[in-house]
């Protein structure tokens, strides 16, 4: 499993992903890029890859959670064109905040609007001390898969990478199992993780091969 994130404007080219072994595309909300015809072709190509579109931290700053939550369901049926194709898009909610009421918020009324859908949570690397036993088993109940950032940096910009194993003891330590959580990889060290599986920030930083 390596799922990447497509970024605005940005297409992804399958046989360039092939190389990496990615086997799944997350597309942007909102964008030109996220059509119905163009996430189908990700499902289609070589035998089929898994889709999902995500929200990104801090896209509309203003947002109440009910706001956010909506406008991910607006997307999803946009998307899915309200349900009738495209029934395994999954979803991803990238929030970085330490606000566990506000996460909890926004994604028990996504889980609420789309009961079976993919549903993912990525917050930032080595954040377990902030999350309660109240709040891992709220995440839990909820069914929503956590993927924290295996990198670091600051103000948008990746400066290196956590310790794998660290990223994943920090949140293990905090009540949640192991098939819960996704690590997600830096596009631009990844292939120097043998056997890497998670999600992948982003298509555009994979090493390009000639």
């Amino acid at each position: 499993m390596r799922f990447a994130w497509c970024v605005e404007g940005d297409d992804p080219d399958f046989a360039e992903g092939d190389r990496h072994s990615i086997d799944g595309y997350f597309y942007p909300m909102d964008d030109a890029l996220t059509t119905t015809s163009e996430v189908q072709k990700a499902t289609l190509w070589s035998g089929g890859r898994a889709v999902g579109i995500y929200y990104g931290h801090n896209w509309h700053p203003t947002f109440t959670p009910g706001q956010i939550a909506a406008f991910i369901r607006g997307e999803y049926k946009r998307v899915t064109k309200n349900g009738t194709v495209l029934k395994q898009l999954r979803v991803m909610y990238n929030e970085e905040e330490h606000d566990p009421t506000k996460i909890l918020a926004v994604l028990s009324q996504v889980r609420s609007a789309l009961p079976g859908v993919g549903l993912s949570w990525s917050p930032e690397g080595m954040q377990g001390g902030w999350m309660s036993p109240e709040f891992v088993a709220e995440i839990t109940r909820l069914r929503v898969r956590v993927v924290p950032q295996n990198f670091w940096g600051a103000d948008g910009s990746i400066q290196g990478d956590w310790a794998a194993d660290a990223v994943l003891r920090d949140l293990l330590k905090r009540g949640f199992k192991s098939e819960q959580v996704s690590l997600f990889w830096d596009g631009k060290t990844i292939d120097k993780y043998r056997n890497a599986e998670g999600f992948v920030f982003t298509m555009g930083r994979l090493p390009w091969l000639g």
